[in-house]
């Protein structure tokens, strides 16, 4: 019996303390992406077209971004290199993109597309992310280009 409890308590601590990893890992929780050398590379060396692919067969399904397009089952992306997360008028996020605090960058865009619940746990989005660095990279060019004045490179 004390074998079993000590195994309880050890699991239930583990998982205590992974949640307390992920809460550190998330916006919300205080993690700052900050552009780096390899990222920065990564963009400079992305095949734009491969982000423009991924973009219309897996983003597109819920997200518009159309310079006169509008929300859909996603929000507008026009423009959203420099907007807050979660705080573009007439679209309903969920509690946690609105309380995340980030502003979309060339590095907090890669972070939360590598892992979007890490990044944002609790967000409404039904997308994983994009395992593929490079494939990451080169969506997040093609999110520059929907602007009305594209962000410089790094």
């Amino acid at each position: 019996m004390n074998l079993l409890w000590n195994t309880s308590f050890a699991l239930a601590t583990l998982v205590l303390a992974g949640q307390g990893i992920a809460q550190e890992q998330s916006f919300a929780g205080g993690y700052k992406a900050t552009m780096t050398p390899e990222l920065a590379a990564r963009l400079k060396k992305a095949d734009v077209a491969a982000g423009d692919n991924f973009f219309e067969r897996k983003c597109s399904q819920c997200h518009d971004g159309e310079k006169t397009g509008g929300h859909a089952k996603g929000p507008f992306l026009w423009n959203v290199l420099g907007r807050k997360a979660g705080s573009i008028a007439g679209f309903e996020f969920s509690e946690a993109m609105k309380k995340s605090g980030v502003i979309w960058d060339y590095a907090t865009l890669d972070y939360y597309l590598a892992n979007t619940e890490r990044a944002v746990p609790g967000k409404a989005m039904n997308f994983a992310g994009i395992e593929d660095a490079d494939l990451r990279a080169a969506v997040v060019l093609h999110l520059r280009k929907m602007a009305d004045k594209p962000a410089k490179l790094p």
